[in-house]
Order: structure tokens, then sequence, then C-alpha cells
């Protein structure tokens, strides 16, 4: 404190002697130092300029000898600018300039200024000058992370002279030593046992009370927390596939993940087919392999410090059948298929037969004892064997068997097949038919025994072999029989040559090592058939006979393929030229086109693959004279099971508004039908009595089809319906049906009571869209003058009301078009062309012309080009 008044006295000492001049009181000059301020304080390392120079002077030109002393009285040396103090003379007003390039602490004293005045007076002037340290932060970080849980400080070194006094706030509040946990000190705030509530805005403060210096300094506290690695349980991944594993850690801030495998010690990240997310903690392993099973460390760390943990990674192996060989063992005997598999865990093995969608069961199956399913584990090699025991065995047993290896990866199958060895059996070619032979063509017989192995093959024929030994001995004639083929199918071909002696039977015999079995094959001499039984004729019309045959009696023969009918007209004296017809066996024999009111002469034979038979005559048949059509046949809808239906029954149909009625042709008696005829009523029924009403007739609809919708009916109503055909001779006598609408909503009809049809429909809409569109062309022509009425006005105001234009608007200038006439239509069906224009397609053209010129005759654009003659625009 002592020191500090010294330095004090001093300085007001030199501040009287700065105004206080030796000499000039006689001529009242003096000099002057810039800066006026007294004392004159600086900070160490600034740099500055003190300048002297005259005042008052009458003439400044008698003032010489100017030079700068220092604190010691020693001369300063002018313009050295190696020195650190060094002075500089003014041009301008013979001043002169003190130059300070870095003030230090040791430059700190009283400075003079020295000149003479018209080289008689001596003038001088004093400054002091003294030093000072500004306040200055030397370890004062803006952002300090202490550790949870330890003790930490939070730096906050100052340098300043005088020394500042320090102080700490936490959010605007003060911290002192009475502060829990708190000691601020020169060098920093003490925290004892760093706790994460210790994070936030802290504000160091520097004052300086002599001098009023204050700074301050904001430090960002964020308190790290050290990771903490959860324990990881066991991870199984599976060989071959892409498998993912997590590592999680607590921590402040969030910590960075290392992966380790334990014993190579490698870093993960750095390896191929490993990827770490170091961010998040995933281990990410490409087609995983065999050996990366093992031990892995999973390391975090971050500012505050590391943990680690150790997880055990299993790799799966998916099962892999290695062997899985074929069975083979002869009937009663037993035989074992083993299955041989690979995986991690040890697969679980079980077999089932292809034929069985159900695996066996391990040991002995309740269904079938003889079969045993044993299993063995290897749980070092990862292998497992499973084996199928079947004893006792018979054919059923034979075929493709699959293994079935199961473990948590996945599944693996494969096939494998055991083959029952038996004796040659005829079991499924026991009763052959008879090979049939005529007109000395070869008989085939062929012969296929079973048997595992496949057997060999032998014919005999009446206990004679047939073989190359017996035709070289001349026992058998080499001509007459030939074999083809001895295993597994055999066939002989015997040619007879009119021997009857052939048509017999032979003896296929089939042999193996387990035995031996036989069969026999006949070979019989075929023939025409018969004379057919009986034929009858019946529903007979103008132009059609309906016959029904019996065939010939207790016939054993090849089967009859057809049976054909001559007829002639009963002028005719001889069958030549006969007119013929064949139908093929159980087909309704039906001869048609036959001519009315004509006597016919029948005759029948029936045929086979060797020929046709005997003919036998039949009746003689005269034809109706043409008549109306027989009555139609209606068909009823699929949900009939029987076509004939009485009369008084109902047929429900499908829908409520519409019911399809179809029907077969009728026989047209001799003339062609033209139309037939359909109506239907509303029937009401009471009491067993139908009484009708609401009838509608329908248009003729033409013989190109036969089946017709019966539209806009109402729900839930019963309908007679009445189908006749026509031809010139008349109508048919009815078809009639009954037919119920289902439940439902019925057709919209009009006020009246009239049905509207599809066609007046069309036409509403089309007339409500033309209505539609003219409007909007007058509405546009009226606002916008745009539009098909304002062009048409537009070319009516230019054109020339010419005597052409008056031909061309005149109705007598031009022919009537056929429409126009009040003649009668024909009849068109939908779909189809009545007329050869209906027929071609419509001709697209490219060119459109914009105006027509008519000369009475023809039709003219304005280019000359003809569109029609005779035609009226």
């Amino acid at each position: 404190m002592l020191d500090e008044n010294m330095v004090w006295l001093r300085v007001v000492l030199v501040s009287l002697l700065a105004v206080t001049f030796t000499g000039g009181a006689e001529s009242g000059i003096s000099l002057q130092i810039l800066p006026k301020e007294r004392p004159i304080r600086k900070e160490i390392g600034s740099s500055f300029v003190l300048t002297c120079r005259p005042s008052s002077a009458p003439d400044i030109k008698l003032v010489t000898n100017l030079e700068w002393r220092d604190k010691n009285g020693r001369r300063i040396d002018v313009i050295n600018r190696a020195s650190p103090i060094f002075v500089q003379k003014m041009a301008s007003d013979s001043g002169s300039m003190l130059h300070f390039t870095s003030l230090t602490d040791n430059q700190a004293g009283t400075y003079s200024c020295h000149a003479t005045y018209s080289n008689t007076e001596h003038l001088s002037a004093s400054v002091e000058v003294s030093t000072f340290v500004d306040i200055s932060f030397l370890e004062a970080p803006e952002n300090q992370y202490p550790i949870a849980g330890s003790h930490s400080i939070i730096k906050c070194k100052v340098k300043g002279n005088p020394y500042p006094i320090i102080e700490w706030y936490k959010s605007d509040t003060i911290i002192d030593e009475n502060t829990p946990r708190y000691l601020p000190k020169n060098d920093g705030l003490y925290i004892t046992n760093v706790t994460e509530e210790d994070d936030g805005l802290y504000r160091c403060t520097a004052t300086v009370p002599q001098t009023g210096e204050y700074k301050e300094r904001n430090i960002k506290v964020e308190v790290l927390v050290a990771p903490k690695v959860k324990p990881m349980e066991p991870v199984s991944v599976v060989e071959g596939e892409t498998a993912s594993v997590m590592c999680s850690a607590t921590g402040k801030p969030p910590p960075i993940y290392t992966w380790i495998k334990s014993d190579l010690r490698n870093d993960l990240s750095k390896t191929d087919r490993f990827f770490v997310k170091n961010t998040t903690g995933e281990l990410i392993m490409n087609r995983v392999e065999f050996g990366d099973d093992g031990y892995y460390k999973c390391k975090a760390e971050n500012m505050g410090g590391r943990d680690e943990t150790t997880v055990k990674i299993n790799v799966l192996v998916k099962p892999r059948i290695y062997e899985l060989l074929n069975a083979t063992d002869a009937v009663s005997n037993q035989t074992r298929l083993v299955c041989k598999v690979k995986g991690r865990p040890p697969p679980r093995i079980t077999f089932r037969k292809l034929s069985n969608p159900q695996p066996f069961r391990l040991g002995a199956q309740d269904n079938d004892p003889r079969i045993v399913l044993e299993r063995q584990f290897f749980e070092a090699e990862g292998e497992a064997f499973g084996t199928l025991v079947i004893s006792n065995l018979t054919r059923s047993d034979d075929g493709l068997y699959q293994c079935i290896a199961e473990n948590t990866p996945g599944t693996a199958y494969r096939n494998g097949h055991i083959t029952v060895l038996f004796k040659p059996t005829f079991n499924r070619t026991r009763d052959l038919p008879p090979v049939w032979s005529w007109e000395n063509r070869p008989g085939n017989l062929s012969c296929l025994p079973e048997a595992i192995p496949n057997a060999t093959v032998v014919w005999r024929w009446n206990q004679i072999e047939i073989s190359e030994e017996n035709f070289n001995n001349g026992r058998l004639q080499r001509n007459i029989f030939e074999v083809i083929g001895s295993s597994p199918r055999s066939f002989l071909i015997v040619k007879p040559h009119n021997q009857p002696s052939l048509y017999t039977k032979y003896e296929c015999i089939a042999r193996n090592q387990l035995g031996e079995a036989s069969v026999k094959v006949e070979l019989k001499q075929a023939f025409v058939p018969g004379p057919i039984n009986q034929v009858r004729a019946h529903s007979i019309t103008a132009t059609t006979v309906k016959f029904s045959i019996m065939p010939p009696s207790n016939y054993d023969g090849l089967p009859i393929r057809s049976y054909t009918v001559q007829y002639k007209p009963e002028r005719q004296i001889y069958w030549d030229g006969a007119s013929m017809h064949t139908w093929s066996n159980g087909a309704p024999y039906i001869l048609e086109n036959l001519i009315p009111e004509v006597t016919y002469h029948f005759r029948f034979a029936a045929r086979n693959e060797v020929g046709i038979g005997p003919w036998i005559n039949g009746e003689t048949i005269t034809m109706p004279r043409r008549s109306t059509p027989a009555e139609p046949r209606i068909l009823l809808p699929s949900l009939v099971v029987s076509d004939e239906l009485p009369i008084d029954e109902e047929v429900v149909s499908p829908y409520s508004n519409h019911f399809e009625l179809r029907w077969n042709v009728p026989a047209d008696n001799g003339e062609p039908i033209d139309y037939y005829d359909i109506r239907h009523c509303v029937v009401d029924r009471s009491e067993g009595q139908y009484r009708e009403r609401d009838c509608t007739e329908h248009q003729p609809q033409s013989v190109q089809y036969t089946t017709y919708q019966l539209e806009y009916l109402s729900p839930d109503t019963l309908y007679r319906v009445e189908l006749r055909a026509h031809n010139a001779m008349g109508y048919s006598t009815p078809a009639q049906l009954h037919v119920r609408t289902a439940r439902g909503v019925g057709p919209v009809l009009p006020a009246g009571g009239t049905r509207m049809s599809s066609a007046m429909i069309i036409g509403l809409v089309v007339l409500a869209v033309i209505i539609i569109l003219l409007i909007v062309d007058v509405t546009c022509c009226l606002v916008n003058r745009t539009g098909l009425i304002a062009l048409c006005f537009e070319k009516a105001r230019r054109k020339k009301a010419d005597e052409e234009d008056t031909k061309l608007g005149s109705y007598k200038a031009a022919p009537a078009h056929p429409n126009s006439l009040n003649l009668p239509q024909p009849i068109k069906l939908a779909g189809t062309p009545t007329t050869t224009e209906e027929k071609e397609p419509l001709r697209q053209h490219d060119e459109k012309p914009s105006s027509v010129e008519f000369d009475g005759r023809q039709v003219h654009t304005k280019r000359g080009e003809i569109i029609g003659k005779h035609s009226a625009v």
C-alpha cells in the first residue's frame, strides 16, 4: 500500500513540474507537450507519440536546439528507428515528436523537452509517462466440459495491473464461497461431484476499482456423461445372409461405437463384409460365413470416457442334405433309407412319401408299425442322421420318399427312391380283349408284364416256344410268326395265311430272377356284322323319317361302327343308283330331305371294320303331303332337369324383368319355315284355371335365330308364352310355356302403361343432346357472333342471291329421297344387313368441300369435283 501511495505522489509532483517553465519569464515564450492530459497513462505494448513545440513565440525561428531527454536526463537520438524510443523533427512548426514503438514497464518515467530562445534563453517542459496492464483472460475457454461424478474446475485465469477482482455468476445469480459445491478461486470455479444439473451458462467478471476497468467472459458448461453400454444377449445370424446386430449405450454427448472380434482383435470397420455405423452402434454383417461365429466386443466412447460389452454371435447354418442314397430290396425284406444332414443347430429329420402329404412321426407309425423313423444328432459336428426303416416290404412301399431337414434358419428337401423288387405279374392285364384279324391281315398281340427288375418275355403257341431255335430246326414257320422286343414289352405278329389253327390263344411268359408269370392272348378271326334284327319307323313328317334300329342278335364280333340305309322311290325298280345315308352307331337315325307324297322303299345294313353286313328290307313308307310345320320344342333353362315339362307346370326365370326363350327347329313338313311367331300374356291363376290379360304380339322372328329375349316383364308375375312356326302352309300348333319371373324391381313403365322400347329411349336421348347443342349455338351467335348459325348468316350475307341458289333451296329441284316416301319397309333384324349399301363399309374422305353448287342434275364443289350424281342436298 505504501508503494502505491508513493507512485501517486510522484505523479502529482511531476504534474506540477510539467507546468513550471525555466526561463522565458522575460520573453513570455514557452514549450508545450501534447497530448495535454496529465499524467499520460498508456498500456504496456502500445505505441504512441509525444509532441513538443514552442508556443507564444513572436518568431518561431528564434527557438533552436530543440531536443528530448529520457527519465535519466539523457539526450534521445533523432530518428533512430531501430531504438524502441526515437525522436523525429517536424518540418512545419519546428516541433519534435518522441516515438514509443512498443511501451514497456521500465520505460515509465518523466520525459522532458529542451530548447534555446534567441541563443540566450533556456526553455524546457516535462511530462510523466505511466504504464498499466489491461484486463485479459489468459485461460478461459468459452466451452468447457467437466465430467459427471468428478471434481472439476471451470477455468478463468485473468491478467491485469492492478490485478482485478474476480466474480462468478450462473444465470445472473452470483456464486460465492457460501454456494454449495462451488468454490471460486483466482484460477477458476471449483465444483465438487459434478452432475448434469451443472450444465448452463457461466459468467466470469474481472473489475479494477482504481481504474474502473471491467471485463467479463461467458463460458458455456456442458457436463459430460461417460458412456454406459447396455448388456447384450447372444445373437443368432444365418449363414449366407445379411445380419444386423445393434449395440446401445447411454452417454453425453452420444458416444462413438467400435466393434472388435475378440479372437482377432481387429477393428471390424476396416474389414471386408462388415460395416459399422459408429453413431448408432449397428454392426452389419454381409454374407455371413461359418467362421463368423464367436465373441465380439462393442466399445462406446465419448469425451467423458469409454465402456464396452461382449456379446456372443451364433452363426446358424441352414440344413444341407449331403447324402441320401436310394434303397432297393425285394418284397418281404427290410430296407433302410438313410438321410445325412449338416446344419447349425443340428437339424431335425423326418420323411414322407410323396404320395402322402403327412410326414412320418418319430418311432413306429400308428397306422403301419412296419415303418419306423430313427434319428441321431451330433452336436459338435453340426450333423444329424435320419433313418427310415421299412420291414416286410410290399409293392405299395415302392416310390419316391422325401427327406425333410428342419432347424431354426430354414428347411431342406431331397427326394430318394425305394425300389421294391417283385416277380412278374399280369394283375392289371389279366383280362385282355381278343385281337382280331381278317382277310389274312397280321394280328398284333402285345404283352406288358409288371416286374422289378424288368422281366424277359417269351411267347408260346400250342406249347411250342416261339424262338429263333424253333425257327431254325423247322418246328415253326418263320414267315408266320415275328417277335418284336423281349423286355419290358413284347409284340407277337401272327400272319394267319388262311390257317384256322392259328386263330387260337397264345401264351405270354414273363421271367426275372424272382420268378415268372404268364397270361394268354387270343387271336380271333373277324367277319362282317350279321343282319340287323329289326328296324321301325316313327316320327314321320312330309320330308323326314326317324328310325329305331335293333342290332344283330348274339353278335360277338368286332364292334358295329355305323348303320347304312338305302332308299329309292317306288317307281325306281333297281337298287343301283339308290340314295344312301350312313349314321354313326348310337346317333339319332333321322333321314331328311325326302319328297312329300312319294312312296319310298328302304333297306338297312350294319358296318364294322371288316365291312358292311347283309341288307334287310325295311318298311315301305308313303310320305305325307305338305303341311304346316311341326310344333317347335321349347328348350327349358338349365335349372330345369328335364326338357319335358307338363303344360300346367311353371318355369321360374332367374331374372325379374326378362326371359330368354330358346327352341329347337321343328320339321318344316315340305315347305321351308319362313318365320316364328311369339306371343306372351300375363296369366292369373285361380282355382286351377288360367285367365290371360295384357297379351303382347311380337314381331315375326327370322328363321336364322332360335332364341328371343322377352323384355320389360314385371317381377314375380306369371306369363304364358306361345311359340309357333310358320311356312307357306300356315302356322304350326303352338308350343306353350308358363314362366314366372323372379322377385325384384321391374322395368320402368311410362304413364298409361305403355312400355318404352330401347329405340325410343335412345331417340329421346339424341333429341335432348341436339336441343342442348342448338341452345348453346344460338347463345354463342347472339353473344359472340360465333358458332354454326353465325357462320351461316355470314355466308348468306356475302353470297349473291342468284337463280342457282333458288334451285338449290327449292324442294322441286331435287328428287325425293327414298326414305321420304311412305313405303312399307322390310323387317330388319339386329345385326343383319338388308341392302348392298348396308353391307359396304362407309368410305372416309380426307377432303371436305366448303361449298357446293347444284345445276339441276349434279352437285359440284367450287373446284369442280363431282360429289354425287342425282343427289339431293
